[in-house]
């Protein structure tokens, strides 16, 4: 039976290739058979299916534009999966037909492989040719000899360093949390009159300077301060200072209005 995914000419039209990195769900797919060292020509379907949607789902978690092939070859994976589970069709005399549905797949792995092995040695002689050779300085002769080992990249893959950049998001999101805002507490002029009000009794000094000072907070203390003035300015506390540095209060016998009370902003 021909694949959906392969037509029966040696080179597809609907290969996609871009030089001079080849891209794509084959390199996706050469890459699994490489970590799970397997050969191509016995790709186990079921396990590279499920990976091969794993890294879609990755892709997509970090907000990366997946191509339409990448949609299409996931398809394609579970077509063949399930015609992998499913029991060779019988002739007409009773033998099952031994066809094997990996086949178009096995053939266009090992060809697209073959390609791209062609183009990485002519990109290594395009990059002899340019003749581009800078002579060392004193610090690469230094660099030269030093005895640091090297990074060997040449075995990591864009789809490592995909996974490596999730975990990095991970980390990055659990040692950075979102901060917690704490709404800000407000104290008004009017409270703060009412609560001296209450607290002030005639005829006995009431110290300022050591009430500020029981208050929870820098803003509470402003009020209380903004309110003391307020109510000297209406004749209901008189101010005294003591030869100590303390504000003394004493209340009068006027009362508050209503109406003044709620003509007092803030």
């Amino acid at each position: 039976m021909a694949s959906p995914l392969l037509p029966k000419s040696t080179l597809p039209e609907d290969w996609q290739v871009r030089l001079p990195i080849f891209e794509g769900p084959l390199d996706l797919l050469l890459h699994l058979i490489k970590v799970n060292k397997v050969e191509i020509t016995d790709i186990p379907v079921a396990i590279i299916c499920d990976q091969f949607h794993h890294y879609l789902e990755l892709m997509e978690e970090l907000n990366l534009d997946i191509a339409g092939d990448y949609i299409y070859t996931a398809s394609y994976l579970i077509h063949l999966k399930s015609k992998m589970l499913l029991p060779n069709p019988k002739t007409l005399d009773g033998q099952e037909v031994t066809e094997d549905p990996r086949e178009d797949l096995v053939a266009r792995l090992l060809e697209y492989r073959r390609l791209k092995e062609v183009a990485n040695t002519l990109a290594e002689v395009h990059s002899q040719r340019r003749g581009m050779w800078p002579r060392k300085s004193d610090e690469m002769r230094r660099i030269a000899k030093d005895d640091t080992p090297e990074m060997d990249l040449g075995e990591v893959s864009l789809f490592d360093l995909l996974r490596t950049f999730k975990h990095v998001l991970e980390r990055f999101e659990r040692e950075n949390p979102e901060p917690i805002m704490m709404p800000g507490a407000v104290f008004t002029l009017r409270q703060q009159i009412e609560r001296l009000m209450r607290e002030l009794m005639a005829g006995r000094p009431f110290d300022l300077i050591e009430d500020m000072r029981l208050l929870s907070c820098r803003s509470e203390a402003i009020a209380a301060f903004l309110a003391v003035l307020e109510m000297a300015r209406l004749h209901l506390v008189r101010l005294h200072q003591t030869a100590q540095g303390s504000v003394l209060l004493y209340r009068t016998t006027r009362e508050i209005d209503a109406s003044e009370l709620e003509a007092i902003q803030g």
